[in-house]
């Protein structure tokens, strides 16, 4: 994977989640798909959405100043691809197989519930993932112009 396509993935993968994550938290709670109060959705929409407009807002400042450190878009990551892809990836996982749980496990014919707490403990979970891994390497993919904290890519 090269520092450009490592760029591209991550740059879609925030807008994408952020976007989706967002927009079934805000117009789906109370029904089937999402069976929390109004209360409960707010409250993981206030966990999870802030560190991932953080991410996206830190690769858009980016990708809008051009900052062209490697033109040809071929020098290799010094990240290996796994550990770009994999914690967003298993993130994302844990959000929608937490919100299927509470959706299947909550429904009236069934003798099984899964409390809205536990939605937002996976909810915690995943953004705890996201920040023990990707907020570091948006950092490093991404950095600010005026900001010498962060080594520069190879």
């Amino acid at each position: 994977m090269s520092i450009a396509e490592a760029r591209k993935w991550l740059a879609i993968y925030f807008l994408l989640v952020t976007v989706i994550t967002g927009v079934f938290l805000l117009l789906f709670n109370g029904t089937s798909l999402l069976p929390l109060s109004s209360e409960d959705a707010t409250a993981c929409f206030q966990i999870i959405i802030p560190v991932l407009v953080g991410q996206v807002t830190v690769i858009f400042q980016w990708i809008a100043i051009a900052n062209q450190d490697e033109p040809t878009g071929k020098l290799p990551s010094p990240v290996p691809s796994w550990a770009i892809r994999l914690p967003a990836t298993l993130a994302a996982a844990i959000v929608i197989a937490a919100a299927a749980v509470l959706a299947i496990a909550n429904r009236p014919s069934l003798n099984w519930t899964v409390s809205p707490s536990t939605f937002k403990s996976a909810v915690t979970f995943a953004v705890t993932i996201l920040n023990a891994s990707t907020v570091f390497l948006v950092a490093r993919f991404f950095p600010s112009s005026s900001s010498s904290t962060s080594p520069p890519l190879p």
